[in-house]
């Protein structure tokens, strides 16, 4: 069951913030390869994003995920929409799509 009140807090961020990245740590530590990977590119690529660090929130890790309906972290949301989660989330960026999409 999805808790209302990190649901709100989802939905909110990600209608008001144009890139939010729900991932493993935070962009300084991150916990794990694709969270750190995802990170990287946003910074790499001078993206302003919100992150989140669900390994301090597992409620949220888990609304996230149920929302989604994806597992792996991290999570990312472009001008709110679920762009992708995990290691799919490489190829978008070397190919150009998220920045285009920003």
């Amino acid at each position: 069951m999805i808790d209302n009140s990190n649901l709100k807090q989802l939905e909110e961020d990600v209608k008001n913030q144009k890139v939010v990245l729900f991932m493993n740590g935070t962009p300084m530590y991150p916990k794990c390869c694709s969270s750190a990977m995802a990170a990287q590119y946003l910074d790499a690529a001078k993206i302003k994003y919100t992150w989140y660090d669900l390994t301090e929130q597992i409620s949220l890790l888990d609304t996230v995920r149920q929302y989604t309906q994806a597992n792996v972290p991290p999570f990312l949301f472009v001008n709110g929409e679920f762009v992708g989660c995990g290691e799919n989330l490489r190829p978008l960026f070397q190919k150009g799509e998220i920045q285009r999409n920003i």
